[in-house]
């Protein structure tokens, strides 16, 4: 056992105890104010450098400076999400509606005890680890402003982590190329004419078409798009009225709209904007179509990066638990625009400790970040940048 994981070894109940209490604090994109100064204190206590301000204040990027010429970086998502808790846990939210229901109170915690452990061990360090606690990641893209902020400007290349609750413990999932989708949300409103609900000929019914409009959204995927093509289109929220007895002059549909690619996902926008106009010019009405919130690009792993984290996991959990990702996943995350800037690589760590149960889903209010991941996810972050920073050195030899 090398001595940086002896080290993890003896401060995994410290990393524990802080994922514990990052999780009785959830705050939500770029309000994570509480959060970030828990960061910062933690890193003063370890005597580790840091900046703070980034992405609309609450991002920190703190760097360890070892002896030599490279620098690469890693990254966690410090957000959480606006979700009621039902764990029912003695460290469950104390914020009504907040909830780290994705598990970035475990990523912020694993950041913090590689930060640790690298700070105890800068003598070994064969360059310089840049630490990014990133704001925003659900549906803000805090990503993109670290970046446009020059947090990464100086790495070499940079890695991140997602606990991934479908793959058991002690897994590790790793993919060459497209990893996750890109992904744009999108607002339709149907311009009707209310009238009464019983004089329907009066009006023109924007919730009957709202109705019609989704159902022919589907069959972009299913009949524009070549069948090799991966492409989604999902409405999530319609609204329209507000009496059982009144048509109302307008409704909104809102959804996502996810490709692997750019020309497909050009495709599936236009096609989007074109039927939501088409179908309630049939019926008489007009229709606005408009992108919302930040599209996210496809996550693209760099194959060299990759590859240097199948070698490093192979020696942390065993070749035989390192899982080659078959097809993209079309789930978005913002850790693409890194790898927009930088080569990388993003990996799934499993978090299922159980062998025959499923466990709760991202974003259920039932998720929790397991514990006996941490210690798997800090010796493996550790190895990622220190490993790649020996080979840099041996390469400036």
């Amino acid at each position: 056992m090398s001595s940086m994981d002896s080290t993890i070894d003896e401060l995994t109940r410290e990393i524990t105890d802080l994922r514990h209490e990052l999780h009785q604090h959830p705050e939500i994109r770029f309000e994570e104010e509480w959060t970030s100064d828990r960061i910062c204190a933690f890193l003063d206590s370890i005597g580790v450098e840091y900046q703070r301000g980034f992405a609309k204040g609450t991002g920190i990027v703190a760097t360890i400076k070892g002896d030599g010429p490279g620098t690469v970086g890693l990254r966690a998502d410090i957000d959480a999400l606006e979700i009621e808790e039902e764990t029912g846990l003695p460290y469950a939210s104390k914020i009504p509606n907040r909830m780290h229901a994705c598990g970035h109170d475990g990523h912020t915690a694993i950041m913090c005890g590689v930060a640790k452990t690298l700070a105890s061990h800068k003598d070994q360090l064969r360059g310089t680890v840049k630490l990014v606690f990133q704001p925003g990641e659900e549906v803000a893209g805090g990503g993109r402003y670290m970046v446009a902020e020059g947090a990464i400007d100086d790495v070499d290349a940079v890695f991140a982590l997602h606990g991934w609750p479908t793959m058991p413990l002690g897994q590790i999932a790793v993919k060459d190329g497209c990893m996750m989708a890109r992904s744009q949300e999108f607002s339709i409103t149907v311009l009707g004419r209310g009238c009464h609900a019983a004089d329907p000929a009066s009006g023109i019914d924007p919730v009957l078409i709202a109705a019609h409009i989704t159902t022919a959204l589907q069959s972009i995927v299913s009949r524009e798009l070549n069948p090799y093509e991966a492409g989604v289109v999902t409405v999530g929220h319609i609204a329209g009225g507000s009496a059982t007895n009144i048509i109302p002059d307008t409704a909104t549909l809102r959804g996502t709209m996810r490709a692997l690619n750019e020309e497909t996902a050009l495709k599936i926008e236009s096609s989007v904007q074109r039927i939501a106009q088409d179908v309630a010019r049939a019926f008489r009405a007009d229709a606005t179509f408009e992108k919302i919130n930040i599209g996210y690009p496809a996550v693209v792993n760099d194959p060299a990066a990759t590859q240097h984290v199948r070698d490093v996991a192979a020696d942390i959990v065993g070749r035989d638990n390192i899982v080659e990702v078959e097809f993209p996943h079309m789930g978005a995350e913002d850790f693409s625009y890194f790898l927009e800037k930088k080569p990388g690589s993003y990996l799934w760590l499993g978090v299922n400790p159980s062998a025959d149960e499923p466990y709760p889903q991202l974003h259920s209010p039932r998720y929790d970040f397991t514990d006996a991941a941490l210690p798997i996810a800090m010796k493996l972050m550790t190895s990622v940048a220190t490993r790649y920073l020996e080979k840099g050195a041996v390469a400036h030899a």
